[in-house]
């Protein structure tokens, strides 16, 4: 069963690592995202969830700076990976526990080993 929000903040608060949570629906764009924050402080993110085109290799996770603009397939490569595509619904269900408009890379705490490769764009 995947992680709950609830679980990983308190999972959190355990280490002594302080959070700040806002809950707000399932946003699908950068535009929606900045429309719902208004004018919310800190650095703001994209995060794209993408499977390999033919089927082999891990799912990548990718987090980026909200206004970086990348082929998704170059992403792949300097990620080390052939081509890929935008993972379905299930398949993010089944690998984060996650919804679509809901990716964050807190999902990982659900990746089952080898299944997933983070990248985060800086």
């Amino acid at each position: 069963m995947p992680e709950t929000p609830e679980g990983l903040l308190a999972r959190l608060t355990q280490a002594g690592i302080a959070s700040e949570t806002r809950h707000h629906p399932a946003v699908f764009t950068v535009a929606e995202s900045q429309d719902l924050r208004g004018t919310l402080p800190g650095g703001h993110t994209k995060n794209l969830f993408l499977r390999p085109a033919k089927g082999d290799g891990p799912f990548l996770l990718a987090t980026l700076e909200e206004s970086r603009q990348v082929s998704i397939n170059a992403l792949a490569r300097m990620a080390g990976s052939g081509k890929v595509t935008m993972g379905s619904a299930e398949e993010l269900l089944g690998v984060l526990g996650l919804t679509p408009g809901s990716v964050t890379p807190f999902g990982l705490v659900n990746a089952p080993p080898a299944r997933i490769r983070f990248v985060m764009d800086c």
